[in-house]
């Protein structure tokens, strides 16, 4: 069994679906971060984990590529002599491409804008992740801080966790279609759009033009 001292927070997974819940982390002190794998259905709260938020804790369990699968919580001990840190490299590297990236005002038909979230992995290695449900991803459209399209609502996945695995040297792409109304054209206010990589719990922005 090993041993990770550190501090758990929390972020909120799967938002807008019907696992929406918290997933938990642990930051080390050279502040890499690693999933905590809960024990729960992905949209409760696990009891073991959440009561330590804000909090500086020792972890017993053991590493895999799905996170910290632990089998005890507690407050932080004595540091140890080895002071062991998480072995996480750094963050994956996100990009947003918008196909296209401005929309004509008052255009009388639907346009269909393709939303491409590209992840990469810059080391000689592989990245590993986990998702708390068969959702690896989103796209979100907002319009004056108000969400007017997101790809995830009304679609079912499925409550296990899945393993995510980002190769380096080369980005993995993912893409889906947003079919902008002509109604939607014709509002004021700026439209951006969001990806989110679940595995990471990282996301990414940009605007989409209106002229």
């Amino acid at each position: 069994m090993e041993r990770f001292d550190g501090y758990i927070f929390s972020k909120l997974n799967c938002i807008g679906t019907r696992s929406e819940g918290p997933i938990y982390f642990l930051q080390s002190w050279n502040y890499s971060e690693a999933l905590i794998v809960k024990k729960v259905w992905p949209w409760q709260k696990d009891s073991a984990l959440h009561k330590f938020l804000g909090k500086k804790v020792t972890i017993e369990g053991r590493m895999s590529a799905q996170g910290i699968n632990y089998e005890n919580v507690s407050e932080l001990k004595k540091p140890s002599r080895s002071k062991k840190l998480l072995e996480i490299p750094t963050k994956l590297e996100l990009d947003l491409l918008i196909n296209p990236d401005t929309i004509v005002r008052g255009a009388p038909e639907p346009v269909n804008v393709n939303l491409t979230l590209s992840v990469y992995w810059p080391y000689r290695s592989i990245w590993p992740g986990i998702c708390p449900t068969s959702q690896i991803y989103d796209f979100i459209i907002e319009q004056g801080g108000k969400v007017i399209w997101q790809w995830s609502a009304d679609r079912f996945f499925i409550p296990c966790r899945t393993p995510v695995e980002v190769p380096g040297g080369s980005p993995i792409d993912y893409t889906e279609t947003w079919v902008c109304p002509p109604g939607v054209i014709g509002k004021k206010g700026a439209l951006t759009a969001r990806a989110i990589f679940i595995a990471s719990g990282q996301e990414v922005s940009k605007n989409i033009k209106i002229k």
